[in-house]
C-alpha cells in the first residue's frame, strides 16, 4: 500500500503516520512532539497522533524529538548535517541564527555522533533560546538542554574527551552577521554541494524496503564501530538515555509472541524455531510497547549496556522454551516443569471447577 495516505505536510514540514509509535501501537503513549510544539500544531485524535497543518510554522522543533523519525523538513536534515560535520575544517557553531533551524532538530544520536567523528567539541548557541518566541513555557529550550546533558553524559561515561558546549550569552550584533557569512560559507562549501548525498539522507534511508532503524540510530552505532576498540572498557552497569536492556521472566513468559510482533524496530524477535526470543541492544529504541503489551508482565527493563552489542547488533537469548504437548487440550504449549498441562487449562479447571463436580459429591 502506497504510504502517501498517511503522510501530512505543512509548507516544508512532514508527518508520516505509518512510521509514529503513537499509530504503531493503540496503547502507546508517547507526547514528546506534543510536549514541545509551541503552537500546538499537533494533538491526540481517536488516539492517533494527527498533525493540524494550519497551526504549524516548520519551526522544526520537535524533530529531535519523535524517536522513530516520523518527523522531517526538506529544508535541513540532521542526519545528512550529523553524518557530513566531520568534514567541515572549522567547526561551525550551531545557531538557530546562522546554519540551523531550531536545535530541537537535533537528538542525543545527532550531537554524539558529531562529538565522536569530528572529534573535537560540538558548539551549540543557547543564547536566543530563553527568549524566543517558540520558547513557550520554557519547554522548547529544556528539551534542548536535556539532549546536550544526555549527550555529555554518555561521552563521560565511555571517557571521551570531547563534549556539547553552549554559548549562554548574546554577541555584539557586528559579530553575529561576521559569524553568520562565515559560519554560511562553510556550511556552503560542505553541505550544499553535496545536497544528493546528504540533504535527502532520510529520505532516501525511509524509502528502503524493510527499514525499521531511524537513521540517526544507525549513524550512531557506525560511529561507535570505529571507536569502541579503543575504549578502555565497554561494558557498563549504569543506565543510559541512548541505550536500553530488557529481561524476560522465564516463568511468566507464556511464550506467545506479542512482543516480537508489535517491537517497531524488531529489537525483540523470535529464535527460528519460535520458542524462544533474542533481544538486539542497538536496535531498541525505548519505545516500552513490548513491556505495555506482555500481559503477564514477564518483560521489564534492566540497567546496563554494551557497547560492543550495541554496535555490531549483537543479539542475546532472553528466554528460550521446550513445546510439549499438554494431556488436557492436546496443544503445544512452552513447558515449564511439572505436570504436562498448559496455563490456560490448569487456569480453566480452577476457575470452573464447580462444573466437574459429579451429582454424587455435591
Amino acid at each position: 500500500m502506497d504510504n502517501i495516505n498517511f503522510v501530512q505536510k505543512s509548507n516544508l514540514f512532514s508527518y508520516t503516520a505509518t512510521r509514529c509509535l503513537r499509530n504503531e501501537y493503540y496503547h502507546n503513549d508517547c507526547t514528546l512532539c506534543i510536549d514541545v510544539c509551541p503552537k500546538g500544531a499537533f494533538a491526540i485524535v481517536r488516539n492517533k497522533l494527527t498533525l493540524f497543518e494550519n497551526e504549524c510554522i516548520g519551526c522544526a522543533g520537535c524533530i529531535g524529538s519523535c524517536p522513530s523519525e516520523a518527523l522531517e523538513i526538506e529544508s535541513f536534515d540532521p542526519n545528512g548535517y550529523a553524518a557530513s560535520y566531520q568534514h567541515i575544517e572549522e567547526a561551525p557553531t550551531l545557531s538557530c541564527k546562522v546554519n540551523t533551524p531550531c536545535l530541537g532538530v537535533f537528538d542525543v544520536e545527532h550531537y554524539s555522533v558529531m562529538a565522536l567523528r569530528g572529534e573535537r567539541n560540538v558548539t551549540c548557541d543557547l543564547s536566543h533560546c530563553a527568549g524566543c518566541v517558540l520558547n513557550e513555557n520554557g519547554k522548547l529550550e529544556t528539551s534542548i538542554r536535556q539532549k546536550i546533558e544526555g549527550t555529555n553524559q554518555f561521552l563521560e561515561m565511555i571517557k571521551n574527551p570531547y563534549r556539547i558546549v553552549s554559548i549562554e550569552e548574546k554577541e555584539e550584533q557586528a559579530d553575529r552577521r561576521a559569524l553568520f557569512r562565515k559560519g554560511f560559507e562553510k556550511v556552503k562549501e560542505t553541505i550544499v554541494e553535496e545536497s544528493v548525498a546528504h540533504v535527502s539522507m532520510t529520505t532516501a534511508h525511509h524509502k528502503l524496503p524493510d527499514q525499521k532503524m531511524p537513521l540517526k540510530r544507525i549513524l550512531l552505532k557506525n560511529s561507535l564501530k570505529e571507536i569502541v576498540s579503543g575504549l578502555e572498557s565497554t561494558l557498563f552497569s549504569e543506565s543510559s538515555p541512548l541505550f536500553f536492556n530488557k529481561q524476560i521472566n522465564f516463568e511468566a513468559c507464556t511464550n506467545c509472541g506479542d512482543c516480537t510482533q508489535f517491537c517497531p524496530t524488531d529489537a525483540l524477535f523470535p529464535t527460528s524455531d519460535k520458542q524462544g526470543i533474542f533481544f538486539s541492544q542497538g536496535k531498541c529504541i525505548g519505545c516500552g510497547i513490548c513491556e505495555d503489551i506482555c500481559k503477564p508482565n514477564a518483560i521489564t527493563s534492566k540497567e546496563g549496556f554494551d557497547l560492543v552489542s550495541v554496535a555490531y547488533e549483537r543479539a542475546e537469548q532472553l528466554v528460550y522454551y521446550e513445546m510439549v504437548t499438554c494431556h488436557e487440550c492436546r496443544c503445544p504449549y512452552p513447558y515449564k516443569g511439572g505436570d504436562p498441562v498448559c496455563d490456560r487449562c490448569v487456569g480453566f479447571m480452577k476457575t470452573h471447577a464447580n462444573m466437574f463436580t459429579l451429582a454424587r459429591d455435591m
